[in-house]
């Protein structure tokens, strides 16, 4: 269900399944490079998901590490995480030994679920690290997630408690080392909910785009809005301004959030004859200077 004046689903775990009853055969995400998954698919794999990692001995109450890039694996084991109970603490992909173990030390997480290319990372973590159970392949889950039928190996799991804590996200230590923001369930329906019932009224004609890590808070709550809204979202592999605006006439997106530096970056590429061709309707933005809004209207045409 999308949000209305009953208020958006109260859990991430409900919010996959109504967006997969309202529109199974819609394109939930794409991934550029990468797979698209429709609503259905969404639901389906985050199933898998959850049975892979319960079968690996992951639990309610356990905090549980992500060290994976923007592919499909990150979202389908946060959201799987949620499925079942556990809370997921999201690893940036640029950490080195001293900022990941001060991370898993402070949450206690007891295992990590990673993707590939961080093994010299993941040798070099300090030993002091008591909690730690375990490294999970983030494609050992997707494997036994696309090979399952999981569905009868969740049955005794009820809905999380929407006080739950579903995410303990770090902060990017700019004002010192990391610190833990608990984040339970409410905090990504109603975000994402506020997002259709208010401004910018997010709806199933629009067409998200991401290009921040899956590590920030703003891709995930972009997954939010896009399951609450029936909006397809399209993630990139990373931010990258020669060819972003390619990017958005290519999927034909109606709306992104930008941070900090893109649009000051974004401006410094040359003039297109084509920047005003594209459908985004409004963009999203914080920290960026407000004597440049004139200049980044003017150019795109959007407010």
């Amino acid at each position: 269900m999308s949000a209305d004046a009953a208020g958006p689903p109260a859990t991430l775990t409900a919010a996959v399944r109504a967006a997969a009853g309202r529109w199974p055969d819609r394109i939930a995400w794409r991934f550029d490079p990468g797979d698209q998954l429709t609503f259905s698919d969404v639901d389906r794999l985050t199933a898998g998901y959850a049975a892979a990692l319960r079968e690996r001995g992951v639990q309610a109450g356990d905090r549980v590490a992500l060290l994976i890039r923007n592919e499909a694996a990150f979202p389908l084991t946060w959201l799987a995480l949620a499925r079942l109970g556990a809370a997921a603490v999201p690893l940036s992909t640029r950490y080195r030994t001293a900022d990941a173990g001060h991370v898993l030390r402070a949450c206690r997480a007891s295992a990590i679920v990673t993707g590939a290319g961080f093994g010299p990372l993941l040798e070099q973590l300090p030993d002091d690290l008591p909690a730690l159970r375990r490294v999970i392949p983030a494609m050992e889950l997707a494997a036994a997630a696309s090979s399952a039928a999981p569905a009868g190996t969740l049955s005794d799991l009820g809905d999380p408690d929407p006080a739950g804590t579903a995410n303990i996200q770090f902060t990017s230590g700019t004002t010192g080392r990391p610190k833990g923001c608990v984040l339970p369930h409410r905090y990504w329906t109603l975000l994402g909910g506020s997002l259709v019932s208010e401004f910018p009224h997010l709806g199933e004609g629009d067409v998200m785009l991401t290009a921040q890590p899956f590590h920030y808070v703003d891709p995930q709550w972009n997954v939010t809005a896009a399951l609450l809204s029936g909006a397809e979202l399209v993630i990139l592999d990373g931010f990258h301004p020669s060819s972003f605006w390619a990017k958005v006439r290519e999927h034909r997106v109606t709306y992104f959030y930008c941070l900090g530096a893109m649009p000051t970056l974004l401006l410094r590429m040359p003039p297109d004859p084509a920047d005003r061709d594209h459908r985004v309707r409004v963009v999203q933005s914080s920290a960026i200077p407000p004597a440049l809004h004139a200049a980044l209207e003017q150019r795109w045409g959007v407010p």
